[in-house]
């Protein structure tokens, strides 16, 4: 399946939109549009891809995506369980880089936004003291009307702007090489993966399962994502060992099988290439930041 292009309506009165989304769980499917986004995850947790990036996201995941980059996410599978009494709550800002004109961003004045926005085409996480400043404005831009709009939105881009609070998640590559007419499947392929991460998953199983030749699978996805299926699904497995290591409620080795590792010693070598440290070393770290 191709990524849906989004129209997003910004109303009859105003230049750009803004939101406020609760749902009982994120499925936005793999999904892109012409429109710059700066999103806001007040409540919720699961996997974010951005571009060929896959990361966990918890509450007040805070994100500028650039135009026409793919993303997509998925709220954790507790919030898909029959009788969930759980939701997620998002704050969705989008806007066209000249719905104010086409020269606001070439003067002077606004040199280091436009490099931002020019940058957001990877898509770029904000964290640290940027997003506590950010968080609050976010809440006030969602409530405000006229021109205070306006303001408030300049206002959050220049801050990031200047940040060192950022961290690009798409790869230069694959903001190089993307193809939006050219993606079937992909989504579908995201799916199989979310639904059966847990468990072995062989390249002959999920190609059949996505109606394409065994030969062909690996090349289909690395030319669409610009990395392996294996690297994929070993980012979204470590993603969720990351949860349930935070959470706290399960020793070390059953995390291993439960995220779909078939020993122990695999499961850490693997964790400590990806995140510089073994499983229990993240575990120890977290709950010690945590207590602090």
């Amino acid at each position: 399946m191709k990524p849906i292009l989004r129209k997003v309506d910004t109303g009859h009165h105003y230049s750009f939109s803004i939101r406020e989304d609760i749902f009982p769980y994120l499925y936005n499917r793999w999904h892109y549009h012409p429109e710059i986004e700066l999103t806001l995850i007040r409540k919720g947790t699961g996997i974010r891809l951005v571009g060929d990036s896959v990361e966990k996201f918890e509450d007040n995941d805070l994100v500028l995506l650039g135009s026409s980059l793919p993303h997509y996410w998925r709220s954790d599978a507790k919030y898909f369980e029959e009788g969930a009494d759980l939701h997620v709550e998002a704050i969705a800002i989008h806007f066209k880089e000249d719905c104010w004109g086409k020269e606001l961003f070439d003067m002077p004045e606004f040199a280091t936004v436009k490099k931002l926005l020019l940058d957001a085409k990877k898509g770029i996480e904000i964290t640290g003291k940027t997003k506590k400043i950010l968080v609050p404005l976010m809440e006030e831009i969602l409530m405000s009307k006229n021109a205070r709009r306006v303001i408030l939105l300049l206002d959050m881009l220049q801050i990031i702007s200047t940040s060192k609070d950022i961290k690009a998640l798409s790869s230069a590559g694959f903001s190089k090489t993307y193809d939006h007419s050219n993606t079937d499947r992909i989504n579908e392929i995201y799916n199989y993966t979310f639904n059966n991460f847990q468990k072995e998953i062989s390249i002959r199983e999920i190609a059949a399962a996505v109606n394409i030749s065994h030969n062909s699978f690996c090349r289909y996805f690395k030319t669409r994502t610009t990395k392996t299926y294996w690297q994929f699904l070993l980012e979204v497995r470590i993603g969720y060992a990351c949860k349930l290591l935070i959470d706290d409620k399960m020793s070390v080795a059953r995390i291993c099988y439960d995220c779909g590792f078939n020993n122990l010693s695999n499961f850490n070598r693997h964790f400590k290439n990806m995140l510089g440290m073994t499983p229990l070393q993240y575990s120890k770290t977290f709950l010690q930041d945590k207590r602090k």
